[in-house]
């Protein structure tokens, strides 16, 4: 047994409840969070010192929240030994929405770095340097100027597509625990049992 499965099948149960269900809102949460985020870093400027700091952070912890959730579904699975297509589906874009994380992450990353080059104190330059470091600090920061916006665009492009993804994979997996225990694709519980009073023989309860 390799650690990562060791590690997934720890992950399985918290004094006694199932730990999956509870880790998944890790990243449900998170990911639309830091998405708010980008688009007020975007669309406030002035608002950036704080945002992009706080938008890399949450995508950090998206991203290790995905991954997390992933190792307990995945010690889930294997105790209970469920290979149905609705979990092989939830499994699948689970794996999907990781990489797109890790996108946002980057791109948050980078915009908050790029904002703060951009507005750090210029350090002091070394006398035989001092004629150029103003020009090259001057070109670098113009260049970092020009890619903060295009960085916090990008950041929100992806973080608007890791939210889609995690609310796809939060959807199936709740349709999986339903459909698998019982309910059919109308939301009745299996047996056919119908809510209208009608029993098995299709008489009503006054007997008609």
């Amino acid at each position: 047994m390799t650690p990562a499965t060791t590690l997934a099948l720890d992950l399985k149960t918290f004094q006694g409840l199932p730990l999956h269900p509870l880790l998944v809102h890790v990243p449900v949460i998170l990911v639309p969070l830091a998405l708010i985020g980008a688009v007020l870093a975007l669309v406030r400027p002035v608002w950036r010192s704080w945002a992009l700091p706080v938008v890399a952070f949450l995508a950090a912890g998206s991203l290790a929240g995905v991954q997390v959730a992933m190792m307990s579904g995945e010690g889930l699975q294997q105790i209970n030994d469920e290979r149905s297509a609705l979990i092989e589906h939830h499994a699948q874009l689970a794996e999907q929405a990781r990489p797109m994380v890790f996108v946002f992450l980057v791109l948050a990353v980078a915009a908050a770095a790029a904002y703060w080059l951009v507005n750090r104190e210029p350090a002091e330059s070394d006398d035989s340097v001092r004629g150029r470091a103003p020009t090259l600090s001057a070109a670098r920061t113009a260049t970092l100027t020009r890619l903060l916006v295009p960085l916090c665009a990008l950041s929100v492009l992806t973080g608007a597509l890791a939210t889609a993804w995690v609310y796809r994979v939060g959807h199936t997996g709740a349709e999986s625990v339903w459909k698998g225990s019982g309910g059919d694709k109308k939301g009745r519980p299996a047996g056919g049992s119908d809510t209208s009073g009608r029993g098995k023989g299709g008489a009503s309860p006054d007997g008609g």
